[in-house]
Formats: C-alpha cells, structure tokens, sequence
C-alpha cells in the first residue's frame, strides 16, 4: 500500500496450473498444493493464477486458490 501511495508499481506476476485428467486426491495433496499456493503468495508475490481447464489437477487448484482468496482477498484468478 505505502508503494501505491507513493506511487511506486510493482510488477504483477502470474502462476499457470496445468496437470494430468485423474489424480490421486488426497488430503495430504491438498494440503500440499495450499502451502504451495501461499508460499507463491507471500515469499514471490504472485497476484494472479491462471488454470487449465481438463483435468482435475487443474479443477483442485482452481478450487484451492479461490479458498485462498479469502484469507486473500488482492489475488486474482
């Protein structure tokens, strides 16, 4: 916010899920992929995720990233 206000950009960057039509989906992989997708939020300032749409890989992380978007609300899908 301080950089908004002083008028400083940043740069937004984007992730790409994408992966194979039947998985294994497991509570672990869930976990897995939610401490991924918040590592991706905090420590590389990712803002934007972008999915495949053919598989169920890429249906779990969508859903994910929405759950995640509640805790924060800045990202977009």
């Amino acid at each position: 916010m301080i950089n908004h206000l002083l008028g400083v950009k940043q740069k937004m960057k984007t992730a790409c899920f994408f992966g194979h039509r039947k998985i294994n989906e497991t509570e672990e992989l869930k976990l897995t992929l939610y401490e991924i997708i918040e590592n991706l939020i905090i420590n590389e300032n990712i803002d934007t995720f972008m999915f495949g749409s053919k598989s169920r890989f890429d249906d779990l992380c969508l859903e994910t990233v929405t759950k995640t978007k509640e805790k924060y609300p800045n990202i977009k899908l």
